[in-house]
């Protein structure tokens, strides 16, 4: 079954955002990227600061289901916070517009992180639970979601220098991914 045209809006202008920026990709670019008029776009978003709500929405709820898989699927005994790390570093592999978009919506500024805060929240309350373990008090859940957030930005940070180096013709290598993920589990451990 073909997507549909919202998903087609929000496919294309998540590939305008994470490869020429939020500001720097017009309605009308998303338009054409899709073979729909700009009024399309507006019946089904009502602006662009709606069809950005929509992109980081869709895209939290992809990653977001990628790592419950990670854990739900783990192999019987392999640690929850590798599991997790894993699928980060997996689905950042595969698709690198999501944590580019995680990027570009933080550097928009408050108003954009607030919503990336908003949409991220339930996602982060229930990893923040589990990281800190059952029975634990907010003071442990406070301090894993911390860790959480600290390895959020690693991710993020990682997925822009993975960027630059393909960029600049020296892809990243398993060497290279190795240290990236050892350097994401030292965060994650209290």
């Amino acid at each position: 079954m073909a997507p549909s045209t919202k998903d087609r809006i929000l496919a294309a202008a998540l590939a305008g955002f994470a490869a020429r920026g939020v500001e720097a990709t017009s309605l009308d670019d998303v338009a054409d990227a899709v073979g729909v008029t700009k009024q399309t776009i507006l019946y089904w978003f009502g602006s662009k600061q709606a069809l950005v709500d929509g992109v980081v929405d869709a895209a939290v709820v992809e990653l977001g289901d990628a790592l419950d898989r990670a854990v739900a699927d783990r192999r019987p005994g392999r640690d929850p916070v590798e599991a997790v790390v894993d699928e980060v570093l997996r689905v950042g592999a595969g698709r690198p517009d999501l944590l580019v978009l995680l990027r570009e919506v933080a550097r928009l500024g408050p108003d954009a992180t607030a919503k990336l805060v908003t949409a991220v929240g339930p996602r982060l309350e229930g990893a923040a639970a589990a990281l800190a373990g059952p029975g634990a008090d907010g003071s442990a859940r406070d301090r894993a979601r911390l860790r959480l957030l600290r390895a959020g930005a690693r991710v993020v940070a990682t997925a822009v220098e993975a960027e630059l180096l393909t960029e600049l013709g020296s892809p990243p290598d398993r060497a290279w991914l190795r240290r990236r993920r050892a350097d994401l589990l030292a965060v994650l451990d209290p």
